[in-house]
């Protein structure tokens, strides 16, 4: 399938890798395909691409990357709905945000995109769970940071 973007232009990916979310990220409901787009191997960032619309995209993290205790519940409804037979198919991804003011770059841990790696369908998850916040400093002052706030505003 040929998958139009406005940061990679057009794109070959298999019709095998489009993940069927069950219901759009919030604000996106509509949107129900994308691709993972890994923009270079050596960043941990990720774009969550749409296929149905070119300049939707979101930047993602796998959150266990940056917070070594992050763990989440799903209830058994959202298990259920996406097939889950173990926790070990689970792909969590949390979408990443930069404030343009202080360049703070924070992600989404309280609504993470759990993805059935074997099915590829998904589903954004609001936790019940007041450990996380919807604005978790994803980076503190190092090398690294200063990498990915780079691949970022260059994508």
């Amino acid at each position: 399938m040929k998958v139009k973007t406005t940061r990679f232009g057009e794109m070959e990916v298999e019709d095998s890798n489009i993940i069927k979310m069950l219901r759009g990220p919030l604000g996106f409901e509509d949107y129900t395909e994308f691709c993972l787009i890994q923009h270079r191997p050596d960043i941990k960032l990720s774009w969550l691409q749409s296929t149905q619309e070119e300049s939707l995209a979101f930047v993602v993290v796998d959150p266990s990357e940056f917070v070594s205790n992050y763990e989440i519940e799903i209830c058994d409804a959202d298990t259920e709905r996406l097939n889950l037979e173990c926790a070990d198919d689970a792909l969590v991804l949390s979408i990443v945000t930069v404030n343009n003011q202080d360049m703070r770059v924070t992600t989404n841990l309280a609504a993470p995109i759990v993805i059935n790696s074997k099915e590829l369908c998904g589903l954004q998850i609001v936790l019940q769970d007041n450990r996380y916040s919807v604005k978790h400093t994803l980076f503190e002052n190092s090398q690294q940071e200063v990498e990915e706030k780079t691949a970022l505003e260059a994508a």
